[in-house]
């Protein structure tokens, strides 16, 4: 029985999603084990990462507005609470996102055009599935796994304000789960406004693309290392009482980041449409089998041989 089939006979749910590219990249990816994830300050969506702030306060104002009375939610819908971050301070730098387009679409005319070299080229199958397996091999929870995610690109205002509001509540019940005292909670809580903005900035764009019915994968610049480096600071605080849970979380993350290739020492540069740009080459060697690339499917222009 293959790998694919096996998995879905224990229960796990594979997500096969589609990178439309041209053979001369499917050579890359095949030979490095790896998918570059390009800046999103260079997608054909000129609002790329400028409606989130929008969007998350009228998250913010609907969650006041339902009046959700326990504890751990007025703490949190508190919006200058919320922004106030003295323990996750970041320093003033340019936030960077680096994303892979996908598609859950594999025969596109749209897609083969626009993206794969004028359909000579090819359509990748990518199990997604096997990438967010990684982070519970390391033991990760979500809360702490958000810099690198999969998302869909939600098109639609109300759906955006919602994915918001959702985020926002996981990332609340998640630390929760943590057990830990009101003060340890109260240093966390703030992080949940920037995380959530971190998180919601690449994951929307304009409604005028909703045709594309993207999916994303895509990390922020540095972001490994500073919740790395974030959860190392909580385990140094006295009143901690799990202060090897934490730094484990931190080695963690850091070595996970290191083997993909994420780390913000990592980043490369090479020439895109006749421009140098940045990229991150995600590697995905540890988990490389025919069951994270199921599938390629060569363009109707395509001339190379399976």
């Amino acid at each position: 029985m293959k790998e694919m089939a096996l998995r879905e006979s224990l229960g796990f749910k594979n997500v096969v999603v589609y990178h439309y590219c041209s053979v001369e990249a499917l050579y890359g990816i095949l030979a490095s084990k790896a998918f570059w994830l390009t800046s999103l300050e260079s997608t054909n969506d000129s609002t790329e990462l400028k409606l989130a702030k929008e969007i998350i306060a009228k998250a913010i104002d609907e969650l006041k507005n339902e009046n959700r009375s326990t504890e751990n939610y007025q703490h949190i819908i508190n919006t200058d609470k919320m922004k106030s971050n003295a323990v996750y301070s970041r320093k003033k730098r340019k936030e960077k996102y680096y994303g892979l387009s996908l598609v859950k679409d594999s025969d596109s005319l749209t897609h083969w055009e626009r993206y794969a070299k004028n359909a000579s080229g090819v359509c990748i199958g990518l199990n997604v599935a096997l990438i967010n397996n990684i982070f519970n091999v390391y033991g990760l929870p979500d809360i702490v796994t958000d810099w690198l995610q999969f998302i869909p690109i939600e098109y639609s205002f109300e759906e955006q304000v919602q994915y918001a509001k959702s985020l926002i509540i996981d990332k609340i019940n998640g630390l929760c789960k943590l057990g830990q005292k009101r003060n340890i909670l109260d240093l966390i809580y703030p992080t949940i406004y920037h995380t959530t903005l971190d998180t919601l900035k690449p994951a929307i764009k304009h409604h005028g693309f909703s045709s594309e019915k993207e999916y994303r994968i895509y990390l922020k610049d540095g972001e490994a290392e500073a919740r790395a480096k974030f959860m190392e600071d909580i385990s140094g605080y006295s009143f901690t009482e799990n202060r090897e849970l934490f730094n484990s979380l931190s080695r963690q993350i850091h070595d996970l980041a290191s083997k993909m290739q994420v780390l913000s020492g990592d980043i490369r540069y090479g020439i895109f449409k006749g421009m140098i740009r940045s990229y991150y080459s995600l590697n995905l060697e540890m988990i490389w089998s025919d069951t994270l690339i199921p599938e390629i499917v060569l363009g109707p222009k395509c001339f190379q041989n399976k």
